[in-house]
């Protein structure tokens, strides 16, 4: 926004030169509104037709100080609108504004900040998912690909509260971050939660110690990314066919992994697994029941399962959507 609030002040001043070449010519001059903006224009484009020239003393001073004056301020005008077009920042600045009005429009959406190599992996899985979502990126090569290919992008600091709200905190469900630093990520997600308490926080963390001072503040929940990282490359060498799938999957779309709540009041509360069906009625598969801090992990057809819990499930992509939109939650 820089390049057009150059132009704007521009303009501002240009207008100010106008609007008080007409008020001199009029008061010294005895001119009319007319005459005053004519003889105005024509002095600091500096055509100088002569058809009307100054008569009076004071007259010509007050021209000369509206030749310099104007002149000057017309053509920083020029050359900053030649800059815009030139170097192509008018049509960025353009994007700027675009960019702003959209993220203005969006409610309940996520915010990713930081665009990186993590960030760029999240924003794929937003796409694939068709979640609604802006990212913050400090970085100016980032936020240029990011630009590229038409992802919403805000530049600047994200810990800023200011850049936090132009990304729409307040309006938001949920943030990601993936700053580097444990001191980064706490700052933020304090500065987020002060605009928004509602909001979901999900964020790296670099140790246990991190990651229960950022539980601490309201986060919903801190990675260890390089633990989680050394698990898969641990995984990849003891049992590779399982890995191997669940990348596969991942990759295709075909099967994918979802949690869902268990509200209360909702049918499949209180009713053990193979009350349910849903293997046969939907073609997905419980695998785990996350009751509080517990994890039920191989659950059996005798596993009941309670309002509160958190079912997570397996299945191809188009099950898993059936799912969620039946009467079991």
């Amino acid at each position: 926004m820089e390049p057009i609030r150059h132009v704007l002040v521009a303009l501002l001043l240009l207008l100010l030169v106008v609007i008080a070449g007409i008020a001199g010519f009029m008061y010294l001059e005895g001119l009319s509104l007319f005459d005053s903006l004519y003889m105005t224009v024509v002095t600091i484009t500096t055509v100088g037709y002569g058809d009307i020239t100054p008569g009076t003393f004071y007259g010509r001073i007050f021209t000369t100080g509206l030749i310099v004056s104007g002149v000057g301020i017309t053509l920083y005008v020029l050359v900053e609108m030649m800059g815009l077009v030139v170097e192509g920042r008018l049509s960025e600045a353009f994007g700027i504004v675009k960019v702003k009005r959209s993220v203005a429009k969006m409610k309940n959406h996520m915010i990713i900040c930081g665009g990186g190599r993590t960030g760029s992996v999240i924003v794929e899985e937003f796409k694939a998912e068709g979640i609604e979502f802006v990212v913050i990126e400090h970085d100016p090569e980032v936020v240029k690909e990011l630009k590229k290919q038409g992802i919403p992008v805000v530049e600047g600091d994200a810990t800023r509260d200011d850049v936090l709200i132009e990304a729409g905190v307040e309006r938001a469900s949920g943030l990601v971050s993936t700053l580097p630093s444990d001191c980064s990520n706490l700052l933020l997600c304090i500065t987020a939660k002060g605009i928004n308490k509602e909001l979901d926080i999900v964020t790296r963390a670099s140790s246990q110690e991190a990651a229960r001072r950022l539980y601490s503040i309201g986060v919903k929940k801190a990675v260890i990314v390089e633990a989680i990282g050394g698990r898969r490359l641990a995984k990849s060498l003891i049992k590779p066919a399982v890995v191997d799938f669940l990348e596969f999957a991942s990759k295709t779309g075909e099967t994918s992994l979802e949690t869902l709540k268990v509200e209360p009041g909702a049918k499949i509360a209180n009713k053990k697994v193979k009350e349910l069906g849903i293997k046969e009625k939907i073609g997905a598969i419980i695998i785990a029941i996350i009751r509080g801090e517990k994890v039920i992990s191989n659950v059996g057809p005798e596993d009941e399962i309670l309002e509160g819990d958190t079912v997570v499930v397996i299945g191809k992509r188009e099950s898993l959507s059936r799912l969620e939109g039946t009467d079991f939650f």
